[in-house]
């Protein structure tokens, strides 16, 4: 069982970067919008970097562990910051789980602490690049949509028994773009870390406040796995960025936000039924291969296929996550599998993702869909209002 380790620091080695590589690496940058997309300008030479930084809110008087990506400075631009090949510090609570889904309350702190390792270049604590820099991908499409240059937050919502870090690929690749990411832990999440009276729209009330104040964000989204799909779609406010709900939505959505709805016939926790009820009746439904963001506002894609090789079947309830998330939750929950399933004690298609194993695969297909879903309404936020 992995305990954390922490890692160590290499600082970036120096490259000099002429003129003309500059504006070839400028021109490049402007034109990809692919899932490996260059987001910043020729002004750091290409060389993109996500900020990160792992903080609380303060929710009447108690609090909740946030953990926040943002598009940074290259990092000879701020000497004092190295890049963390494993930056995220994941507790999951066992007590926590047994609470959950028996009712039983146990120490809160029997539980393990991982380290997670990110997917792209991290630099903890990094200088953000002002939103006035127009040096990110976001930037430079508002700016050909005569739009101003404005910050744009997407916030991430964890469904029961999940965490602020289960889908910190998707985060990570937000920040790329240009985006301020911020994921919170809720009351039912893994870390156990807030007390149950603190509601899910408190917090986000508040985070939306921190967003505004410390980043200047003026436009945001929301995205949400399982049960924070139902917090993307129910949550009242404006969200003009979008609303995209994985794996599970709050029925009869009526709210004005661009809506994008995620399911799997391989889901065995929000099955595909149930979404199919859930969605609003004049919802555009999507395929991976030809997705298109402005073919209406309000859009579904369901997952009928394998998306692995010689997969078993469509990805589970938990294929969504990030490959960290997952592997942590395997190496913990494992050896208690079979005494869950004789129990006939629920296990989140747990069971069936250990089979699967098909995170990465997902990611690579879904998470440019979401992440051009939400580039294209930012880069029209105003406009959609008017």
């Amino acid at each position: 069982m992995a305990l954390p380790v922490v890692a160590s620091k290499a600082p970036e080695q120096r490259r000099h970067v002429t003129p003309a590589l500059r504006r070839t690496a400028f021109q490049v940058a402007l034109a990809l919008t692919s899932y490996s997309a260059l987001s910043c300008a020729a002004a750091v030479g290409g060389r993109c970097a996500v900020g990160y930084r792992s903080t609380q809110l303060r929710v009447r008087g108690k609090r909740a562990p946030v953990s926040l990506w943002y598009p940074a400075r290259a990092p000879r631009e701020h000497r004092g910051s190295s890049r963390e090949p494993k930056p995220y510090r994941h507790f999951i609570s066992v007590a926590k789980i047994v609470e959950v889904l028996q009712g039983t309350e146990l120490p809160e702190a029997l539980g393990w602490q991982y380290q997670l390792e990110a997917g792209e270049a991290v630099f903890p604590d990094a200088l953000p690049i002002p939103a006035e820099s127009q040096e990110t991908e976001l930037q430079q499409r508002r700016v050909e949509q005569d739009l101003p240059v404005a910050n744009c937050a997407v916030i991430f919502a964890h469904g029961y028994l999940g965490s602020r870090f289960d889908m910190l690929h998707l985060c990570e690749k937000l920040a790329l773009r240009g985006f301020v990411c911020a994921s919170v832990d809720f009351a039912e999440g893994l870390s156990g870390a807030v007390p149950r009276q603190i509601a899910r729209q408190e917090i986000v009330q508040e985070l939306i406040l921190r967003l505004r104040s410390e980043f200047a964000v003026q436009h945001l989204g929301i995205v949400g796995h399982s049960a924070g799909g139902g917090t993307a779609t129910a949550l009242p406010g404006e969200f003009r960025c979008g609303r995209v709900a994985v794996a599970g939505l709050a029925p009869g959505y009526a709210l004005g936000d661009p809506l994008l709805a995620v399911a799997s016939e391989g889901d065995g926790v929000v099955r595909l039924p149930r979404v199919l009820q859930a969605l609003p009746g004049d919802v555009v439904m999507q395929d991976l291969g030809t997705f298109d963001p402005s073919s209406s506002r309000r859009l579904g894609m369901l997952l009928r296929q394998p998306l692995k090789a010689r997969a078993a079947g469509p990805p589970c309830h938990i294929s969504f996550l990030s490959e960290e998330s997952n592997k942590a939750m395997i190496s913990l929950l494992s050896p208690l599998l079979p005494v869950a399933q004789m129990l006939d004690v629920p296990v989140l298609d747990f069971d069936a993702y250990l089979k699967l194993q098909d995170s990465q695969d997902v990611a690579k297909v879904l998470l440019p869909v979401i992440e051009e879903f939400f580039s294209y309404h930012a880069s029209r936020a105003e406009k959609w209002a008017t």
